[in-house]
């Protein structure tokens, strides 16, 4: 195990293991577990990829978490910290934010302490804290498809030894979803096909790029097919507003969907 990773993040790996026994996805921490990452791809690793306790039915002081440190809405940021104090009754957490993320922090007195004061809805507790377990996980979901419990424990193996020693790394979805039992896509993006140029063939198109956001997924609209503004709609005898403003309407949709809440 990472002896430095350890002792600057001071986590009780013995309770989190009792943690993740309630999380049959989840497979523990190990004493030859080692691949944490740095800086951005730790951070991303843990904010996007990791298997979360999004409950916070094991949420407790001293835990590790991946927090919003900062809401601006436009460009929020995403940080790392330790649990300092919860008030379950208001909802709130102190947090103990790692310094690498401070700089970020507007409040003179944060960012010099770290200490943050934040909703319990922009925290996570992310359960996978090494990437072995990501692979472990990944690679039993993928082998589930085996129809012997001799088949997928070798191929459980198999897929194991290639994404722990990095020969090859799926796409996000895949990191994500695999063995999670949650009904998320394996897929990160979808060029979707044409809209129908009309009111039925919009409202298809945006019950799909919905649906296909709320699993994770990344969307693509070719809006060539739609009619320009100003153009005539015969049936109601009116104009249409054009395929920019529907264009529009969709990207504000995709802000709406909060993807599974992992993108």
């Amino acid at each position: 195990m990472s002896v430095v990773f350890r002792q600057k993040m001071n986590i009780d790996f013995e309770r989190l293991n009792e943690d993740i026994r309630l999380f049959p996805q989840v497979h523990p921490v190990t004493p030859d577990m080692k691949i944490t990452h740095k800086g951005v791809s730790r951070l991303v690793m843990l904010d996007r990829y990791t298997f979360k306790d999004t409950e916070k039915i094991t949420l407790t002081t001293g835990d590790f978490v991946v927090l919003t440190i900062k809401e601006d809405p436009k460009f929020p940021a995403r940080g790392l910290g330790t649990i300092l104090e919860i008030d379950w009754e208001q909802k709130k957490a102190k947090v103990l934010v790692e310094e690498e993320f401070r700089g970020v922090l507007d409040d003179p007195e944060e960012a010099s302490t770290g200490v943050i004061l934040k909703s319990l809805d922009v925290i996570e507790k992310p359960l996978e804290l090494f990437y072995e377990q990501i692979a472990k996980r990944v690679a039993t979901g993928l082998a589930a498809v085996e129809e012997t419990e001799e088949k997928r424990l070798e191929w459980t193996e198999k897929f194991y030894q290639e994404l722990v020693s990095l020969n090859f790394i799926p796409a996000g979805r895949v990191l994500y979803g695999a063995g999670a039992n949650t009904d998320v896509t394996y897929f990160n993006c979808y060029v979707m096909p044409f809209v129908a140029d009309s009111r039925e063939g919009i409202s298809d198109h945006r019950k799909q790029v919905m649906e296909i956001m709320s699993r994770g997924g990344g969307v693509g609209t070719n809006g060539s097919t739609l009619r320009p503004r100003n153009t005539l709609a015969r049936g109601v005898n009116g104009k249409s507003s054009g395929s920019v403003s529907w264009l529009d309407d969709i990207a504000k949709l995709t802000h709406l969907v909060e993807q599974g809440g992992s993108r």
